[in-house]
C-alpha cells in the first residue's frame, strides 16, 4: 500500500518535530516507534489511532480500534499505533466535586491529543470518540494546521443497548436517573428502583437517546465527518464492527489518494451540522461547542449566525429526549434519512472526509418509507415548523441564550429569582428538590469552569411531571446534559457578567412571543439600564490558585457565546 503524503503536513513551522525529511531528531523518534510497534520493520510509516479511555461509554472503541489496525495492516499496509487518552463520562466525572470543569474538559483532552499528534507526526489519524466533548475536541483538532493536511477517519463508540422491563416497556438511563430521584423523594420504593436498575444499564456505550453523544454522531454524519452505517449500531455489536470495516475501506482509499480534510471540509459541512441540530432536535450542547469547534478552521460562528441557519429548518424526528423514541428505533434508517434530506435540499450535498459526496455515500440506501414508520416526518409535514432549540435575547442575554422550548412556554411568565451558587445549593434550598417553589426561577451561577447540571435537570423534570400545575424556571451559565427535556422554562449559557449580578428576589420574565428573557420591574417593564449597569460593574472573583486544572480554567474560560474557549 503506497501512502500519498501531503507535504503541507510535514513542512510547517508549527509542527513540533519539524520537517521529517530534514530533522534528525524526528527521524530517530520515528525509528523508535517502529522498533517498539513494528520490530520487523515490514510496515509503511505508521498511522496514529487515538481514542478516549476511562469511561464505560467509550469502552467499545477498544475492539473497534484493534479491528481497524488489522484491516489497515493487510497486504503490507501501515501499522497503526494506538494511544488512548483520558476521557470521562459527564454524568460521573463532571458532577463530582473533585472535577467540576465540564465545559472546559474538552481542552484537557485537546491538549493531550494535540501533543501526541505533534510528537509522533503520523501520516494518518484514526480517531475515536463517544461521550459529549470527545468529538467537538477532535473536530477542532482536525482543523488545526498542519493536522488538517493529514488523512483522518473517525469512529464512534455507539450507544448502549436499550433496556426492557418484564412488561416489555423500554427503559433508558434517563428513566433510571429519574427513578433514582423519585426514590430519593419517597415516590418510588426499593423494588421499583432495583427493577429499573437491573434492566437498564447492561452494556457499554453512550446514552440511548439524542443526548450530547448521539447528537454529535448524527450531526457529524450529516456533515460528512463520520460514516452512517446500515444501522444506528449499539456498542459491542457485530453491526458496529461491520461499520468499522466499511469506514476503514473508505479510509484506505483516502490514504492512497492523499485525501485530507483541508481539501474536503468547508463551511457547508458545518452548515449541515447546524441544520441537523434543528432537523433532529439535538442537544443544546451542540450550539455551545460549535464556535470553538470551527475556530481552528477559520470559520466564525456566533449564536446569531447559528440560529439564522437553524431557524430555516423544520423539526422532523420524534426522538428522545424531546420526542417519543430512543435512538435504537432509527434502525437502518439514518443513511436513508440523510439521502432524503439531501434530495430535499434540507442538507447540502457536501464532500465527505473520505472524498465521496453524501449523495454518493448513501446512493444505495433504501428510499425512506414514511408510511411504514412514524419516527421521521417529511420536511413539508414535520413535527413542528420550527426547531425545538431556540435562541432568546433580552437584557439578561444580549448575545443570546439557548432555550429548549416546551408546550408550557406559550405565554409570557414572570418568576422570582432564587440565586443558587452551586448545584448543591439548589438541592439544599429545595429540600432535595422535593419543595420547588411555584413561579420561582432558580439561577445557578457556579464558577467559570462549569459543572454538569444533570441532577438539577432531572430533579426539575421529575417534580414537574409529578405536579402538572408546577411552573418553575432555570437560568444558568453551566452546561446541561443533552438529556434535558423541554419541560421547564430553562435558559442555558447566559453571560456570567449578567447572571452573577442577579439577586434573590429579582424578577425575570420569559416571553416566548418575542423570545426574550429580561430582568423586569414590578410592572413587568424590562430594566435594561439597571441590568447594563450591573453588568458593567461586574468583576471576576479572585479565584483560588491551588495548582489545579480548574484554576487554569477559571482564569481563562470565555463566555458560552464564544464556545467556552480557553486561549
Amino acid at each position: 500500500m503506497n501512502l500519498v503524503r501531503d507535504p503541507r503536513a510535514f513542512d510547517h513551522p508549527d509542527l513540533l518535530t519539524g520537517n521529517l525529511n530534514e530533522s534528525a531528531l524526528a527521524w530517530v523518534g520515528d525509528q523508535h516507534y517502529r522498533a517498539v510497534f513494528d520490530p520487523k520493520g515490514n510496515r509503511e510509516t505508521p498511522l496514529l489511532g487515538i481514542y478516549p479511555m476511562g469511561s464505560p461509554c467509550d469502552h467499545s472503541l477498544v475492539g473497534m480500534f484493534d479491528l481497524a489496525a488489522e484491516l489497515l495492516a493487510e497486504d503490507g499496509g501501515p501499522a497503526m499505533y494506538q494511544v488512548p487518552f483520558s476521557g470521562f463520562t459527564d454524568h460521573r466525572g463532571m458532577e463530582a466535586s473533585g472535577q467540576g470543569f465540564s465545559n472546559a474538559y474538552k481542552f484537557t483532552m485537546a491538549w493531550t491529543v494535540q501533543g501526541t499528534i505533534g510528537l509522533m507526526t503520523p501520516f494518518g489519524i484514526v480517531a475515536g470518540g463517544g461521550c459529549d466533548k470527545t468529538f467537538p475536541m477532535l473536530i477542532h483538532t482536525m482543523g488545526i494546521e498542519p493536522y488538517r493536511y493529514i488523512p483522518w477517519a473517525l469512529l464512534h463508540a455507539g450507544h448502549r443497548s436499550v433496556g426492557h422491563l418484564p412488561d416489555g416497556r423500554e427503559v433508558t438511563i434517563g428513566d433510571l436517573a429519574m427513578t433514582r430521584i423519585r426514590h430519593n423523594n419517597g415516590d418510588a420504593d426499593d423494588a421499583e428502583l432495583e427493577l429499573v436498575r437491573q434492566n437498564t444499564v447492561s452494556d457499554v456505550g453512550v446514552c440511548e437517546n439524542l443526548a450530547s453523544a448521539m447528537s454529535n454522531y448524527v450531526a457529524l454524519c450529516c456533515g460528512g465527518f463520520i460514516l452512517a452505517g446500515e444501522d444506528l449500531h449499539a456498542a459491542n455489536t457485530e453491526a458496529r464492527l461491520a461499520l468499522t470495516r466499511q469506514t476503514m475501506a473508505l479510509y484506505r482509499t483516502a490514504l492512497e489518494k492523499g485525501i485530507v480534510p483541508a481539501d474536503t471540509i468547508g463551511p457547508e459541512n458545518f452548515q449541515n451540522f447546524i441544520r441537523a441540530i434543528a432537523l433532529f432536535g439535538l442537544s443544546t450542547n451542540l450550539p455551545l461547542h460549535l464556535p470553538w469547534m470551527t475556530r481552528s478552521w477559520g470559520i466564525t460562528h456566533t449564536p446569531s449566525s447559528i440560529w439564522q441557519e437553524m431557524a430555516q429548518m423544520p423539526w422532523v424526528s420524534d426522538l428522545q429526549p424531546v420526542g417519543k423514541y430512543p435512538v435504537n428505533h432509527i434502525g437502518a434508517m439514518l443513511p436513508s434519512v440523510i439521502k432524503y434530506l439531501v434530495a430535499e435540499n434540507a442538507l447540502n450535498d457536501v464532500t465527505s472526509i473520505f472524498g465521496p459526496k453524501l449523495s454518493e455515500l448513501y446512493s444505495k440506501a433504501p428510499d425512506l418509507d414514511f408510511g411504514a414508520q412514524d419516527i421521521f416526518r417529511p420536511v413539508d409535514r414535520p413535527m413542528a415548523s420550527q426547531p425545538q432549540i431556540v435562541l432568546y435575547r433580552g437584557n439578561l442575554c444580549p448575545g443570546g441564550a439557548w432555550v429548549k422550548e416546551s408546550k408550557s412556554m406559550r405565554h409570557a411568565s414572570t418568576y422570582k429569582i432564587q440565586v443558587c451558587a452551586t448545584q448543591g445549593d439548589f438541592f439544599i434550598n429545595t429540600a432535595n428538590a422535593t419543595k420547588l417553589t411555584n413561579k420561582t426561577c432558580y439561577a445557578i451561577t457556579g464558577d467559570r469552569s462549569t459543572i454538569e447540571l444533570l441532577s438539577v435537570n432531572f430533579a426539575i423534570m421529575v417534580a414537574m411531571n409529578g405536579d402538572p400545575d408546577l411552573d418553575v424556571a432555570l437560568l444558568t451559565d453551566q452546561r446541561t446534559s443533552g438529556f434535558a427535556g423541554a419541560r421547564a422554562k430553562a435558559a442555558y449559557h447566559l453571560p456570567r457578567n449578567r447572571l452573577r449580578q442577579l439577586e434573590t428576589g429579582d424578577t425575570v420574565c420569559f416571553a416566548p412571543e418575542s423570545r426574550k428573557i429580561d430582568l423586569v420591574d414590578a410592572d413587568g417593564t424590562p430594566m435594561d439600564s439597571d441590568m447594563n449597569e450591573r453588568a458593567a460593574s461586574y468583576t471576576e472573583p479572585d479565584w483560588p490558585k491551588t495548582g489545579t486544572i480548574k484554576d487554569l480554567i477559571n482564569a481563562q474560560l470565555s463566555d458560552a457565546e464564544d464556545g467556552c474557549a480557553v486561549y
